[in-house]
């Protein structure tokens, strides 16, 4: 009786330890998982670049952005409200960086589009770079831009800022135009860095 007994102990003594152990295993699965799923990508809607002065060695020009935010960024790993921020880059050469720019009421899980603007002056694109970018004005009449920014980040334990880089993006000047060009073609994706 007392073998039958400690049998039983033992039996259900394993069965606790498995349980405990196939609970805890799932658990760290559950953990490993979560690191593993990326954070989602954010499109560009739009790029817009207009040149308010040009000369055969300086340009200065307004640069607008639009921004496409998934559904599963806001809320998530964005705020609904904070901070945006972003740089124009030319040949991975930063050509200007916006003031922080504050966003306000995103919904969270929709898709919402965010507005960032920069003035681009003559000091900041002068010189070699400023002569590549004229003669894609001139000559070519598109220019290929790349830009990064930075939102406020939500989660725990961050640094408090979500930062994206994106691909580059080509712009077209209107025909007959060398004072405005809006994107052409596909909206380059933007992915967390």
């Amino acid at each position: 009786m007392a073998d039958e007994e400690q049998n039983i102990g033992e039996r259900v003594f394993f069965s606790f330890v498995i349980a405990f152990g196939i609970c805890g295993l799932v658990f760290m699965m559950t953990i490993d998982n979560s690191r593993k799923i990326p954070v989602p990508k954010i499109e560009l809607a739009s790029m817009d670049f207009t040149v308010q002065n040009i000369t055969m060695t300086r340009l200065s020009a307004k640069w607008d952005l639009s921004i496409r935010i998934p559904d599963g960024l806001p809320g998530q790993y964005i705020c609904l409200q904070g901070d945006l921020q972003a740089s124009l880059l030319y040949k991975n050469v930063t050509l200007a960086t916006s003031s922080q720019q504050k966003y306000y009421n995103l919904k969270y899980d929709n898709p919402q589009l965010l507005k960032v603007s920069a003035i681009v002056s003559d000091e900041d694109i002068g010189g070699l770079i400023g002569k590549d970018i004229i003669n894609d004005v001139k000559e070519r009449k598109e220019v290929q831009f790349g830009s990064r920014f930075s939102l406020t980040d939500c989660r725990k334990k961050t640094t408090g800022v979500m930062s994206y880089e994106c691909n580059e993006a080509t712009l077209r000047f209107e025909p007959g135009s060398e004072m405005k060009a809006t994107m052409f073609g596909n909206h380059p994706n933007c992915i967390n860095i």
